[in-house]
């Protein structure tokens, strides 16, 4: 099982999608928020389903809500590195 570390980048990066939800529906940013918190922590016990994006970053695409997660697996460790919605680019 790998550990995994959320980079304040993509703390950050989660709790600005949630504020922006918020503004229209506080239901729907609590369940994105939620989902993607999900989402990362699945990748404990399947970090490499997920498609490769460069030689040191995949991504995990969530089509319903619509957003994106890039992470960097080392070692026994999975960094959270950026999150982001999906029409965004995160380079």
């Amino acid at each position: 099982m790998y550990k995994i570390k959320v980079l304040k980048i993509a703390i950050n990066s989660i709790t600005s999608i949630t504020k922006y939800i918020t503004e229209d529906n506080i239901f729907y940013a609590n369940k994105v928020q939620e989902y993607i918190y999900k989402s990362i922590n699945l990748l404990k016990d399947f970090p490499f389903i997920w498609k490769e994006i460069d030689e040191n970053h995949r991504i995990i695409i969530e089509s319903h809500y619509k957003f994106k997660i890039v992470y960097k697996i080392t070692w026994k460790t999975i960094f959270i590195v950026w999150v982001y919605r999906e029409q965004n680019d995160w380079k």
